[in-house]
């Protein structure tokens, strides 16, 4: 029977006092040290020298750091007697157990399943740990009253995109790797396997965003544990995707919190003696907010020319004029009135529709053709992981913040910081085909969905008026890139008109491979200037008002009102390719 750690034990005084005598009694008992590798006490000076010199911010690498049979306990445990619950919201997906803190409240006979776990955890949160984590980070005193860890299992699929750490008073980030030390014959973790622990730079020196792209990838290895302070603006870490087939990465992640009150080392002011320059944490905070509130599109709404808004005078039929310009693109079908009329009826009923074979046969034949050349000159319809920086050439550059974002924007400002060896040699032999799609895309965002033809046909099947756009060509790459649910600040109604081009529908249609588009109740803003998506941005069931799946060639027209918040779910390294779309919203 798995054991479920993350129940609810409510206990009584009499319980807790119970289990604070018997957590003394260990205390006073356990050989702490025993835990361990034999030497690894020996090794504080030269892993403090070691943390502070590693890049893009300090931490530290420590293989193997445990006794050998512990940790082989640990995970047969963990394999066999505990309860996992998958979670998944716009920024993560895994397995995960409770915290580790509540097996002091489980009934005995359930204790005593978990004598390595509990064993572990207690060496963890020793004397002699914590003070060997604070001489190598030089943080300063840890509480030893507050436990804080739980086990994941990723699985393929599973990820936890960009963030850093900061909640509450944690000091010390950790995570400890148990994987299979057979996987892959006894060779250990493959890079084609995904599961990296990712660690990005700043932006820059002025900045306290992170960099688009990572510069450290930190493979899960067995019996090994990677550690570092917690500090907002910096910490900034991922957990690439788990590609390999059949594999896990088995984790245990953790922090240490600052000392508690009464204990020794606690100070009032500790938190506001964590940062030596001051206001970082402030500084990143506003710097979060002021990326999320300009929006998932980002630019300045264009107007249309001439005083007034483009309002629907409740007559369907198109000017001959504006037949022509929407014709160079558009499927004629939806042109006719007849068929303009349905789809008010259903927008009207829904607020939402969905238009398949939007484009006519002839564009979406040649851009179709362009796209799939592009995607496999790339390496980007198959399983494995890509390269950050993948496809960054010519019109088309990786855009950020990763905080709240990644993808390719075409003809978008080149702020992605170089990836080592990611320059493509081959670049020559795609060109034409990226030619062609760039010159189409850019007619449809231009000519088409800019054009005062396409806001009247839009005005006539909503009802709405129209009085200014922006919008956008995107590129969302398996395996790399996101849009997370981030609340613009926007005050009115907006009307998003979403071009999806991604080739074979049929794989992306149950959202198992990601690159969906979904709708959420943005709920309270008390958090808005997180910069940890695992408090944030939570995207439980009741909360979902639409999604929208990717598909080839299909036009999503959404009215999406104040306080609704939108993101595209990470694109997993196994789908057929990318996401391609042009984005534009409608004021």
């Amino acid at each position: 029977m798995a054991v479920d750690i993350g129940a609810d034990n409510k206990r009584s005084v009499a319980r807790d006092q119970d289990v604070a005598t018997a957590k003394k009694a260990r205390v006073e008992t356990f050989d702490a040290r025993a835990c361990f590798r034999q030497g690894l006490f020996d090794e504080v000076d030269a892993l403090a020298e070691e943390f502070a010199s590693a890049q893009p911010y300090s931490h530290c690498c420590v293989a193997p750091f445990c006794d050998e049979e512990l940790l082989h306990g640990v995970r047969k445990e963990m394999m066999e007697r505990l309860h996992f619950t998958q979670k998944e919201t716009d920024i993560f997906k895994y397995h995960q157990s409770g915290d580790l803190a509540n097996l002091d409240g489980l009934p005995d006979d359930e204790k005593r399943q978990l004598p390595s776990l509990q064993k572990l955890r207690d060496a963890i949160y020793s004397q002699e740990f914590r003070d060997f984590v604070s001489k190598v980070t030089g943080c300063g005193p840890l509480s030893g009253s507050r436990t804080d860890m739980s086990t994941n299992r990723y699985k393929q699929r599973d990820h936890l995109l960009l963030h850093d750490d900061v909640i509450g008073d944690r000091r010390v980030s950790y995570i400890i790797y148990l994987p299979d030390p057979e996987i892959n014959g006894g060779s250990g973790w493959a890079p084609q396997d995904g599961g990296h622990l990712e660690l990005y730079p700043r932006e820059s020196e002025d900045s306290w965003a992170p960099a688009v792209n990572p510069t450290r990838r930190l493979a899960p290895r067995w019996n090994q544990i990677v550690f570092f302070t917690v500090l907002p603006g910096q910490s900034h870490h991922s957990v690439e995707e788990v590609a390999g087939i059949g594999k896990e990465r088995l984790s245990i992640q953790g922090w240490f919190h600052f000392p508690q009150p009464g204990e020794p080392g606690y100070s009032p002011d500790q938190m506001s003696q964590l940062w030596s320059t001051g206001a970082v944490s402030t500084l990143s905070q506003i710097e979060a907010k002021r990326q999320r509130e300009a929006g998932s599109v980002g630019d300045a709404f264009a107007p249309y020319p001439g005083k007034n808004a483009i309002d629907s005078d409740g007559s369907l039929e198109l000017s001959e004029e504006d037949k022509q310009t929407l014709l160079k693109f558009v499927n004629p079908s939806y042109l006719k009135p007849a068929i303009m009329a349905r789809v008010a009826e259903e927008f009207s009923e829904k607020s939402h529709i969905q238009l398949a074979q939007f484009l006519n046969d002839d564009v979406a034949a040649k851009l179709g053709d362009s796209l799939k050349a592009i995607d496999a000159h790339d390496g980007l319809a198959g399983t494995d992981i890509p390269a950050h920086g993948t496809g960054e050439r010519g019109r088309w550059h990786a855009f950020g913040s990763p905080v709240i974002r990644r993808f390719m924007r075409m003809d978008g400002p080149v702020m992605a910081n170089a990836v080592e060896g990611s320059a493509d040699p081959n670049a020559d032999d795609v060109r034409g085909s990226e030619t062609t799609a760039s010159d189409i895309l850019a007619g449809i965002r231009d000519e088409l969905f800019a054009s005062a033809a396409y806001a009247r046909w839009l005005s006539g099947i909503t009802t709405l008026a129209v009085s200014g756009h922006r919008g956008m060509v995107r590129r969302f790459r398996s395996g790399l890139d996101y849009t997370l649910g981030t609340p613009d600040g926007t005050t009115h109604t907006t009307l998003d008109s979403v071009l999806c081009l991604a080739d074979k529908p049929d794989d992306w249609a149950d959202g198992a491979v990601g690159g969906y588009e979904c709708y959420v109740d943005g709920g309270s803003d008390d958090d808005e200037a997180s910069n940890d998506g695992s408090v944030y941005r939570l995207t439980e069931e009741e909360g979902i008002l639409l999604t929208t799946p990717a598909a080839w060639n299909t036009l999503n027209v959404v009215m999406r009102e104040p306080g609704v918040v939108k993101f595209v779910k990470y694109v997993s390294a196994s789908a057929p390719g990318s996401r391609w779309d042009i984005s534009s919203e409608f004021q």
